[in-house]
């Protein structure tokens, strides 16, 4: 029985001492003489010399963090190999997953990530094409865009108010729609300020120019004359959307 309980307070001295030698660890690392000698060499700019420094540490001594630490830095910032200076980094955490440095070594980590991301676009025609073609489509996309409300803006749109105050006030003849007998009731909606050369139409489900045309001019085939009048928000003839505004140019009773 005493033979056990001298055991145990053997292993418990033990056990002890190690967790005092843990939090001491990094310091001892660093008065290793490889470790010393590297970070001299780093400081003198003999990044060369200092690699092979750290390396030499890590051969007598695998466990050791604070060489791989070095070596990621170099890795990153002098001697650029963003792979090789991942894989230092996490070695370091590996051996020393509660170090202090932890948050500072992930957010250097990240920042390899994105060079190293930057470097596989930058080095690949492919890529590098994806991402400027995909870059062009975003500009033209935002062009369309812009020059579509500039459109809705310079066409008025029918409102309850100016269809309320149509009838003039003045000696002046009154100023009619010359809408075919044909026209819908969605036709028949629209509105034409005094002086106005054009009708204005908001596209409703099951439109087509040609339609369209068949109800304004009374002949279908006339539908070139609105696909010219608002050529520069429309690709082709085919290019309509419900909702959409669009100018019916007059061309006589």
């Amino acid at each position: 029985m005493r033979t056990i309980y001298l055991f145990l307070f053997t292993a418990t001295l033990a056990l002890t001492g190690c967790e005092k030698d843990s939090g001491s660890m990094e310091e001892r690392e660093e008065r290793d003489p490889n470790v010393i000698s590297g970070q001299k060499f780093m400081e003198e700019g003999n990044f060369d010399a200092a690699i092979e420094e750290f390396k030499r540490a890590l051969e007598q001594e695998p466990m050791m963090a604070r060489p791989h630490l070095d070596l990621a830095l170099i890795f990153q910032q002098h001697k650029i190999n963003y792979i090789h200076a991942l894989y230092h980094y996490d070695r370091y955490l590996e051996l020393r997953p509660n170090a202090e440095k932890a948050d500072f070594i992930n957010n250097q980590k990240h920042k390899v990530a994105q060079a190293l991301a930057n470097t596989f676009i930058n080095n690949s025609p492919d890529v590098k094409k994806v991402v400027q073609e995909r870059n062009t489509l975003i500009q033209q996309n935002n062009e369309l865009k812009r020059q579509l409300a500039a459109a809705l803006r310079n066409a008025p749109a029918p409102t309850a108010k100016t269809q309320q105050t149509a009838a003039p006030t003045t000696t002046e003849p009154s100023v009619t729609k010359t809408v075919p007998k044909s026209a819908t009731p969605a036709v028949e909606a629209q509105t034409v300020s005094k002086g106005s050369r054009h009708h204005v139409y908001h596209v409703v489900s099951g439109d087509t120019l040609s339609k369209i045309s068949t109800k304004f001019y009374g002949d279908s085939g006339k539908y070139d004359i609105i696909y010219e009048a608002n050529k520069d928000m429309m690709r082709n003839p085919g290019d309509l959307k419900v909702g959409q505004t669009i100018v019916i140019p007059i061309i006589g009773n």
